[in-house]
């Protein structure tokens, strides 16, 4: 009884913390605002994938995904007051250069062929992972820090999706058929993600 006392409030404690506003970098309220963008360009390209190639239900199952995370990042920039870079209703649109062009190319090559196309969700969950470690170094915000955890455990899970999908379809994993740039294998338990998460993440539908 005391051990499940101690768990329930230590859950209680942990929930009181990374709700509670804190004041969080200008680094960190960047990093918020280009994941979000992210997040919407994973969720834009596999919606549009998906719409080619509807024999493929890994593009469907991982943009249903996509709309919690970009959901989820929504409502933690409405919790610190961020103003948004762009509608989350306008596929394809991006007001960052850089995530335009990288949107317009993955569709590109995904038009190709299927295998191309699930080519380019490898491509989508490799960025997303590299960029999420790369903000991790400098954010020290710990209800950052936990949402950017649970959105990398996301994106390991997402690149397994696909990796198998082409496994499926070719015989070869995307080590096999890319270039070791986009050849990882990502240590990782599956459900990690849920040892992350905070409950406003997911309250509401964020833009929607």
């Amino acid at each position: 009884m005391k051990k499940i006392l101690l768990s329930m409030l230590f859950v209680i404690t942990s929930l009181f913390a990374f709700s509670k506003k804190v004041t969080i970098t200008n680094n960190e309220k960047q990093a918020l605002s280009y994941m979000y963008e992210e997040e919407k360009l994973a969720k834009d390209v596999y919606y549009t994938l998906g719409e080619m190639y509807p024999n493929l239900s890994v593009f469907n199952r991982i943009y249903n995904a996509e709309i919690v995370h970009e959901t989820s990042v929504a409502n933690v920039m409405k919790h610190y007051n961020l103003p948004f870079p762009v509608r989350g209703d306008e596929t394809g649109k991006f007001t960052n250069p850089h995530l335009q062009k990288l949107y317009n190319q993955l569709i590109a090559l995904g038009k190709k062929s299927p295998v191309d196309a699930l080519k380019a969700g490898i491509m989508v969950e490799v960025t997303d992972v590299d960029d999420l470690d790369k903000y991790l170094k400098t954010t020290t915000s710990p209800d950052v820090v936990a949402f950017f955890k649970f959105l990398r455990a996301g994106s390991y899970n997402h690149y397994n999706a696909f990796n198998w999908s082409l496994k499926n379809l070719t015989g070869k994993t995307a080590c096999e058929l890319m270039s070791k740039e986009w050849c990882k294998n990502y240590p990782f338990k599956r459900g990690i993600g849920r040892e992350y998460r905070n409950w406003y993440w997911f309250a509401g539908r964020g833009m929607r």
